[in-house]
């Protein structure tokens, strides 16, 4: 193990991140941000790369942007919207049938 890995200083700085990180993504839930964090550190160190502060930030927060805005839009009401008879998504598929990505 590398002598910055073991540094005693690093716990405090990981806890500092994720406070900041939990500040700008409050819609996302505070383990999911801390287990991003501790994500992006392991695989610095994995790649042997030192795992600095700001580039983890940056790291995260660009994944953390993503996990914000792929979620879905709430439905309105509460419900999904009605598929009219007739559409594709109300067809019948044979059993076995495979899609064009297999599935």
């Amino acid at each position: 193990m590398e002598r910055w890995e073991m540094s005693p200083s690093v716990v405090p700085t990981r806890d500092d991140l994720v406070a900041r990180l939990r500040v700008r993504f409050a819609d996302v839930p505070a383990e999911n941000v801390r287990r991003c964090v501790d994500d992006l550190w392991c695989c610095c160190t994995h790649l042997g790369v030192r795992p600095e502060e700001r580039t983890i930030e940056r790291l995260a927060a660009s994944r953390l942007t993503g996990v914000v805005r792929g979620g879905r839009p709430p439905y309105p009401g509460g419900r999904p919207a009605p598929v009219p008879p007739g559409s594709p998504a109300t067809a019948e598929r044979p059993a076995g049938a495979r899609t064009p990505i297999g599935t």
